[in-house]
């Protein structure tokens, strides 16, 4: 049975220049319908839904503040250190985590709870809002279920345990939503764990997720920040990447703009190493979520970009997954509508030319 995980962005549901503030009603509402639509849709083919929700104003500014991406075994910490805690830390002896000073652990595992409970209060938000809707949703926090060792190098096995829950909820007719979390880490002593990352490692540990899709508060990927765009004196119109095809044999991003053909990696002409130097260039294009002002610990756009990727690269070597495909789109688009109902969204292996969304796929599919 095929699965589409959907991740709601936190610049969709948030008001990122704010905290704890949610994205305006209309949009939100506009959004938990198109969501209804997609279940009613998917269901109906016997298709499968699983939810997770980025952390937004919610999350992002308090883990900053607390430095829980480093964990508190890193000693990072954003008050000064008594002169006490000074004395303790210079003092030779013990272990590692001996040597923290312990008004810096203290003070970031209160921060550490506090911002649990500022992601748990938007995530009862968005559950309501769904269950409003007749969806039958159930909360599946990642820290009940994950502890990663050393960030997001913690290997997929971490994972498995939130993997067999989502799937439990799956085949009893329920919608998991996940979310980006606080968890506890082996070695960092915390951690914030990205959506992104769980979509990543559902991809690997669920059969037949067959379609990933961000939804954020921008069409995609571009060359250049759009919204930064509007104030350029040029008034150069941003250029939207369509179509991300990933090379697993190049290791390396092939892309193409609108509906051209893409990129190959053939020859060493002078202008096939100028072809080469603006293929790496657009593998990392401008990340649009993290600018205007906006805090994001797990890299915004930049990561969506980097996730993406991974995940068609290792579906396709680690599984033998072909058919995977992810798309990033704006919330309230008629492109995030066809893109959650599993509509086709390439036509003979190229983007449908009226579309607005970037789609990441694999190359030679």
């Amino acid at each position: 049975m095929k699965t589409v995980i959907i991740k709601l962005g936190g610049a969709a549901i948030t008001n990122k220049k704010g905290s704890c503030q949610l994205a305006e009603e209309s949009a939100l509402d506009a959004l938990m319908l198109q969501i209804q639509h997609a279940y009613e849709s998917l269901t109906a083919s016997g298709y499968q839904v699983i939810l997770i929700h980025g952390a937004g104003s919610f999350g992002h500014p308090q883990a900053r503040q607390y430095n829980l991406k480093e964990g508190w075994n890193s000693g990072l910490s954003t008050p000064p250190l008594t002169a006490a805690d000074a004395q303790v830390a210079a003092v030779d002896g013990g272990d590692d985590d001996e040597k923290v000073p312990t008004s810096t652990r203290k003070h970031q595992k209160a921060g550490f709870a506090h911002t649990r409970k500022c992601l748990l209060q938007l995530h009862l938000q968005l559950l309501g809002r769904l269950q409003q809707r007749g969806l039958p949703v159930l909360s599946l926090s990642p820290f009940d279920h994950v502890e990663t060792d050393n960030g997001d190098r913690s290997s997929t096995m971490c994972f498995e345990s939130l993997a067999q829950r989502a799937d439990q909820l799956l085949k009893l007719g329920f919608i998991p939503l996940l979310h980006g979390d606080a968890v506890l880490d082996r070695t960092l002593g915390c951690t914030i764990l990205s959506g992104d990352v769980v979509m990543h490692k559902l991809v690997m540990l669920l059969p037949n997720v067959t379609r990933c899709v961000f939804v954020t508060d921008v069409e995609g990927i571009f060359d250049m920040d759009p919204k930064a765009a509007l104030n350029q004196r040029d008034h150069r119109r941003p250029k939207l990447f369509k179509h991300m095809l990933i090379d697993p044999i190049a290791m390396n991003n092939v892309t193409s703009g609108g509906g051209g053909e893409p990129l190959h990696k053939h020859g060493s002409t002078a202008k096939t190493l100028a072809a080469r130097k603006q293929r790496r260039r657009q593998a990392h294009p401008t990340m649009v979520e993290a600018g205007n002002g906006v805090v994001d610990v797990t890299g915004g756009m930049g990561g969506k970009n980097k996730w993406a990727r991974q995940i068609i690269l290792d579906a396709a070597t680690q599984l033998d997954r072909k058919d995977v495909e992810i798309v990033i789109c704006k919330s309230g688009s008629p492109e995030a509508t066809r893109a959650m109902a599993l509509d086709p969204v390439l036509k003979d292996g190229a983007p449908l030319p009226e579309q607005r969304m970037t789609v990441f796929s694999l190359a030679n599919a």
